[in-house]
């Protein structure tokens, strides 16, 4: 089954509902089934990290220091960080994630990691009003989030001041393409319109871990703009530290296109013309 338009949410709670359905039946897919090489969940278990290097030299040395990762999904990416010295807690909406979480931390010894079941918007009240020395968000999270001036009101009430929110995404232009036939050639071509409010919609079979898996899925997503996201973090007492673009990305969704960089990272073909596709950014808490 070929991913296609879905039909438009009567509002925001029942795309988010949809959103969690799909959520909890890939859960285990991702952790223990046909998604798990994706994951290299075997790799990680004998100690590979899930973070790019990146990220462990932009973040820079966090043992001792609490980090809430929110949308941590399985929760691998979380215990990555808790094996640099991090105080980890991750919060995902899926109650099937935070299961295959917290049977992650057990097989790794990690008893001080903690998952919470939670919405983003409740997360303050789910944390009793824990603050924490940074706020983690990676790879194609806030898609998934629809009020992103939310997001960010919320992350300042649950980073200390004098912290940081540190994030990877896929940059918004490469969100918005897709490869097109022009004139018998295969080239990028505008499919989402960045400035949409609404989500987009789809249905279909498969997901980025497997693309064969059977189940078939509805998903809602937003897209944002740089400004977007900036104006929140901004808006919500953020000083942006930096922004950083780079070539690779850490999912192939034209596998015609890509090749693989490093583990769960690709990079455009060789005879490619490159364009930035994913970003970093940290914004510290004034």
């Amino acid at each position: 089954m070929e991913w296609r338009d879905a039909p438009s949410p009567k509002d925001n709670e029942q795309a988010i509902n949809e959103n969690l359905e799909s959520w909890n039946d890939l859960a285990y897919v991702h952790a223990q089934g046909s998604g798990a090489g994706f994951y290299r969940i075997e790799q990680w278990l004998d100690g590979e990290s899930k973070l790019a290097p990146w990220e462990i030299e932009e973040v820079g040395p966090v043992s001792g220091l609490s980090l809430l990762h929110l949308q941590c999904h399985i929760g691998t990416d979380t215990l990555s960080w808790f094996r640099e010295g991090a105080k980890v807690t991750g919060l995902d909406f899926s109650s099937n994630a935070v299961i295959e979480a917290e049977r992650f931390a057990k097989l790794l010894g990690a008893e001080d990691a903690r998952f919470i079941v939670s919405r983003i918007r409740d997360a303050p009240e789910a944390l009793e009003g824990e603050e924490f020395d940074i706020i983690y968000t990676g790879r194609g999270a806030l898609c998934w989030l629809p009020d992103i001036d939310e997001w960010a009101s919320i992350c300042s009430k649950l980073v200390k001041k004098g912290g940081f929110l540190y994030l990877e995404e896929s940059t918004p232009m490469f969100n918005s393409l897709e490869p097109m036939d022009f004139g018998g050639n295969s080239l990028f071509g505008l499919k989402y319109d960045l400035f949409n409010t609404g989500p987009v919609s789809e249905m279909g079979q498969g997901s980025y871990a497997d693309p064969n898996w059977p189940g078939i899925r509805t998903t809602h997503c937003w897209e944002y703009t740089y400004g977007s996201i900036i104006n929140a973090l901004v808006g919500n007492g953020f000083r942006i530290d930096f922004l950083n673009e780079r070539s690779e990305v850490f999912f192939n969704p034209h596998p015609e296109k890509f090749v693989e960089s490093r583990p769960n990272y690709w990079t455009f073909k060789d005879g490619g013309v490159k364009f930035p596709i994913s970003f970093t950014l940290k914004a510290t808490r004034l």
